[in-house]
Order: C-alpha cells, then sequence, then structure tokens
C-alpha cells in the first residue's frame, strides 16, 4: 500500500514577473502566387504606376471643367504632381510650384508598404523552411527590390515629363519614400515590432518619441482648427471669388487635403515657437505677425491678423511643453528602470521627436512660385534652436520627475 507524502509548500514555487504577447507572422502554407524577384521589383513599378494613376483620376476630374485644355497637357500636369509628391517641380507658365504635398507623399508610402509586405510575403512562401540568415536576406531583398522598381519609374517618368536635367530630386525622393515604405511592410510581414528592441533604454525612448510626436500633431490640429475657425469669413470670401463648380470644390477638397501635414507642420513651428513664413519679408509667430501681398488662396484666410500679437499668445506654448512632457512620461511610465536608465530614455525619447520635428519642418518648406513666395514654411534654424531643446528638455525632466514618482509610489 502506497503511503502518501505530505509535500512542503516551500518547496515549490512560481512566480510570474511579466506577461507579454507575441504575435508571429503568419505565413500561408499554399505556394507563392509570384516569384519573389518579380513580385518585389515589379511590385515597386507598380506602386509608382498606381500612385500617378491615382493622381491622373483626379486631374481628369478637373479637366472635365476646362475641355479647351489639350488632354496631354492634362496627363503631363499630373505626371508633374506625382513628381511634385517626391521632391519634383511644378512648372505652372514661368513659375515653378517646390512646395510637396505630404499628403500625397504619405499616401504613396502606404502604397509601397503594402508592396513591400506582399513582397517579402512571396518570398517567405517559396522558402518555408529557410534559416535566420536566409528570412533576413528577404527581408533586406524586398526592401531593395521594391526601392529600386519604384524608383526606376520615377527616374523614367521624369526623363519622360522634365528631361535628363531634373531627374535628381524625384528620383532621390521616390528612393526614400519607397525605402521607408517598403522597410515598415516588409517589417510588419517578418514580424519584426519595436517592443523587441535592445537596449531597453532605446526601445523605451522610441516609444516616448512616438507619444511625442503624435501629441505634438494632435496639438498642431488643435492650433489649425481654431485659426480656421477664426477665419472663417476670411476664407468663406477667398473661396467665393474663386467660383468654384462641384468638380472644382471636390479637387479644391482633396488639394487641401494633400497639403494637410504642411499645414499641421507649419502649425507645430508657430506652436513651438519657430514660427513661420509665407513668402519673403513675412513673420508668423507667437509674437508677431508681418505680411504682405499674398495670393488668393482660401487657406490664407486663416492667418492671424498683422501686428504684434497679444500677450496671451504666448499661453500657447504650453501646449508644445505638453508635448514635451508626454514624450518623457511615455518613456517611463511601464516597466522598471533606474535613475540612469530614466535618464537615457527621456534623452532619447526628446531628441527623436525633436528630429522628427526638424525632420517634419524641413520636408513642409517649398515655394509656390517665384520671387516673393518663393519660400514658405516653418524657419529651420528656429526650429532648431527652439523647438529641439523644448521636446529634449522637457522630455528628461518630465523622464526624471515620473521615476521619481513612481519610485515613491506603494504601488511601485
Amino acid at each position: 500500500m502506497r503511503i502518501p507524502r505530505n509535500r512542503d509548500p516551500e518547496r515549490l514555487r512560481f512566480t510570474v514577473s511579466s506577461a507579454r504577447t507575441v504575435r508571429l507572422p503568419h505565413i500561408p502554407d499554399a505556394p507563392p502566387l509570384l516569384p519573389w524577384p518579380l513580385a518585389a521589383l515589379g511590385g515597386g513599378l507598380l506602386a509608382g504606376l498606381a500612385g500617378s494613376l491615382l493622381v491622373a483620376g483626379v486631374v481628369m476630374i478637373a479637366w472635365l471643367s476646362a475641355l479647351a485644355i489639350a488632354l496631354p497637357t492634362a496627363l503631363r500636369f499630373a505626371a508633374q504632381v506625382w513628381l511634385l509628391a517626391h521632391g519634383g517641380e511644378l512648372a505652372i507658365g514661368s513659375d515653378a510650384v517646390t512646395l510637396v504635398p505630404l499628403g500625397l507623399t504619405l499616401a504613396f508610402g502606404v502604397i509601397c508598404a503594402s508592396v513591400g509586405g506582399f513582397a517579402y510575403r512571396q518570398g517567405r512562401q517559396a522558402r518555408a523552411a529557410a534559416e535566420e540568415a536566409v528570412r533576413r536576406l528577404l527581408l533586406l531583398g524586398s526592401i531593395g527590390m521594391v526601392s529600386a522598381g519604384y524608383t526606376v519609374f520615377a527616374v523614367i517618368l521624369a526623363w519622360t515629363v522634365s528631361g535628363a536635367t531634373a531627374i535628381w530630386r524625384p528620383a532621390l525622393g521616390a528612393l526614400v519614400v519607397s525605402a521607408v515604405g517598403s522597410a515598415i511592410g516588409a517589417g510588419m510581414a517578418a514580424g519584426l515590432r519595436p517592443a523587441g528592441l535592445r537596449p531597453d533604454w532605446l526601445r523605451r525612448g522610441l516609444r516616448g518619441a512616438a507619444a511625442g510626436t503624435l501629441g505634438l500633431v494632435v496639438a498642431s490640429a488643435v492650433v489649425l482648427a481654431t485659426a480656421t475657425a477664426l477665419g472663417e469669413p476670411r476664407i468663406a470670401a477667398l473661396e467665393a471669388g474663386l467660383r468654384f463648380d462641384a468638380g472644382g470644390v471636390f479637387v479644391w477638397s482633396l488639394v487641401a487635403l494633400a497639403y494637410l501635414p504642411n499645414l499641421l507642420g507649419w502649425a507645430a513651428a508657430w506652436l513651438l515657437g519657430a514660427g513661420f513664413t509665407v513668402g519673403t519679408g513675412s513673420l508668423v509667430s507667437l509674437s508677431t505677425t508681418e505680411l504682405g501681398m499674398l495670393p488668393a488662396v482660401p487657406v490664407f484666410g486663416a492667418l492671424p491678423p498683422v501686428g504684434a500679437a497679444d500677450p496671451w499668445m504666448l499661453a500657447w506654448l504650453a501646449l508644445g511643453v505638453t508635448a514635451a512632457v508626454l514624450t518623457g512620461v511615455a518613456a517611463v511610465r511601464a516597466g522598471h528602470t533606474g535613475p540612469l536608465g530614466a535618464l537615457a530614455a527621456g534623452g532619447a525619447a526628446g531628441l527623436l521627436a525633436g528630429i522628427a520635428y526638424l525632420a517634419w519642418a524641413a520636408s513642409s518648406r517649398g515655394g509656390l512660385g517665384s520671387l516673393r513666395m518663393a519660400g514658405l514654411g516653418p524657419r529651420l534654424l528656429e526650429a532648431l534652436t527652439l523647438g529641439v531643446p523644448i521636446l529634449l528638455l522637457g522630455s528628461v525632466l518630465a523622464a526624471m520627475v515620473t521615476w521619481f514618482v513612481r519610485r515613491r509610489s506603494p504601488a511601485a
């Protein structure tokens, strides 16, 4: 007869320190639809073609209201708009528009992301039992071939429309857009996530920078919405003067959406003290507004009145500081870290958010013609010397305060 034993409850202990859900990429067992090189290289070419057809469709809607313009001229205009979204120039008479519609650029980046993910999955389906090194080569190869196909399309289009001398800028822009977009798409398809980054302070810094940048976007949207509401009578008067028909209203709405990220970048520069210009000799900042003659663009009706601003306008700076505080808090709010780790995470988050803000400000600059309208957008030197330090110092201070509060908290 077996005698039951009394087990000592202290001999066996189970502890759970953390729990994390890991999502593995789902790669179907079916054979690939296309060979991997064709899916990647051809996908890049098709991504460029799809974006150009999207622009051409919108231009055709506007062309129906102006049938006197020759169809080849309208198609050439559509091609130039696609190139403009990648850093090219849009010729209108004797003037050249260089203000990049960042909304279009982001849309083309999303197309490249979907193509990059599709290309990587095709490669993985053909190599289901691939080792880690092979999967890494598939990832890099997918990004490289999608970028190559997309850039080749940009080079061909620029050569056809503007000649050999106007190739390098749209080609470089297409390379950047396709490389970033396809890297995001292929990385997501491969199961790569920011949560897997090491060291820990860098992962926290990236999380804080993402939260702070998103907070800055929301704050800029609040500023832009407030300016639009206050300037609604002037905006309505300018729109009435243009006398849009139904097709014109639709196209103008799409144009406004295409330039919405640019306007948000201008609002972010205003919010962080750098200010922006709307032509040579102009300035729009928290302290003053100096304007000259402006074209009849409805969005310019949202600009503040000319002259010194009321002192209370400086209170808007608190909204920019709030985005900096959010950056530092998000960097150290979860998990456990020491003071040096919190300092490093807050500094990395603020620096990355500052770099993102500076890149956003630089990419939202451009011109709407020659002479006085050649320079529009945030002031970059002031953005570097004012905006970036606000984000960096605010993030570091918020991170250290958050760490100290969590350390003193009984729950910690």
